[in-house]
C-alpha cells in the first residue's frame, strides 16, 4: 500500500526537481536579440548589403560604429539567403563576395569591412551581477581572403571597463563556432565584434548566431538530479 508519508516524500521531491529543472532550463535561455542577423534582413536590398541607404543603418537591435581611434572608414550590414541581392553557390548564380563557403546551421550573417577595429557591431544586454555566462557565436573570414581578424570584447557598462575579449582563430574555409565563459559584474553587458585586419583595402569578418546564456550552478544541477532519482526510487517501490 501506497503510504501517506511517500505520497509527501514524493510531492517534494517532484516540487525540488521541478524547481532544479526550471532553474537550468532557463539557463539556456538566449538573451541576445537577433543574434542570427534574420530580423528584418530582407530589407538588405542593395549590393553589398552595407548599412547605408537605402539599407537600414544597422541591422535589428544591433548598433554599428564607423570609428575608433579618430578614423573613421569601413563598411558594415547583413548578407544571406534572406537579403535580396545573395547568390548561393551551386545554384548558378555568383557567390557573394563576402560570404565564406556554405556552412549548416547557417544563414543571415553579420559582415565587418574594415581594419583596426573599424566598423564595429555592439548590443547591450542585461545581465545578473556575479552570474557566470557563456557568449556562443560563429565567425568566418571573406572568402579570398585568410589573414582577417575579429575581435570580440565584453564591456561593464556600468564602468565602461572590459570584462573579457577574445581574438577567434577564424578561418575563410566556412564558419567556426567559438565560445567565451564571463562573469557579468554588474547588471548591463556589452558584445562588441570588431574588424581588426591590417588589411589597407577592406579586410572581411563575419559573425552570426550569437547567444549569450547563464551557465547552470552545479547546486541546481546536483539538486535537480537528487531529486529526480528520488522521485524515480519512490515510484520504483510503489509498483513493487
Amino acid at each position: 500500500m501506497f503510504r501517506k508519508s511517500h505520497f509527501t516524500t514524493l510531492s517534494v521531491c517532484t516540487a525540488v526537481a521541478g524547481l532544479a529543472l526550471l532553474v537550468v532550463g532557463d539557463a539556456s535561455a538566449n538573451i541576445v536579440l537577433n543574434g542570427n542577423f534574420s530580423a528584418n534582413a530582407s530589407s538588405y536590398t542593395s549590393y553589398p548589403g552595407t548599412s547605408t541607404s537605402p539599407n537600414p543603418t544597422a541591422p535589428t537591435d544591433w548598433s554599428v560604429s564607423y570609428t575608433a581611434n579618430g578614423v573613421t572608414g569601413g563598411s558594415a550590414g547583413v548578407n544571406g539567403p534572406d537579403t535580396g541581392f545573395y547568390g548561393n553557390p551551386g545554384t548558378g548564380n555568383s557567390p557573394e563576395p563576402f560570404a565564406p563557403a556554405s556552412t549548416a546551421g547557417i544563414n543571415d550573417f553579420l559582415f565587418l569591412q574594415g581594419a583596426a577595429d573599424i566598423p564595429s557591431a555592439s548590443q547591450t544586454v542585461a545581465t545578473t551581477a556575479g552570474q557566470a555566462y557563456v557568449l556562443t557565436y560563429a565567425g568566418a573570414a571573406r572568402a579570398n581572403e585568410t589573414e582577417d581578424v575579429l575581435d570580440v570584447v565584453l564591456t561593464n557598462t556600468k564602468d565602461n571597463t572590459q570584462i573579457a575579449t577574445q581574438t577567434p582563430a577564424i578561418t575563410n574555409a566556412g564558419f567556426t563556432t567559438f565560445t567565451l565563459n564571463f562573469t557579468a559584474p554588474s547588471t548591463s553587458t556589452e558584445i562588441t565584434f570588431l574588424n581588426n585586419t591590417s588589411n589597407t583595402v577592406g579586410g572581411t569578418v563575419d559573425v552570426t548566431n550569437v547567444s549569450v546564456a547563464p551557465v547552470p550552478e552545479p547546486t541546481a544541477l546536483g539538486l535537480a538530479g537528487v531529486a529526480t532519482l528520488g522521485v524515480l526510487l519512490l515510484r520504483r517501490r510503489r509498483t513493487t
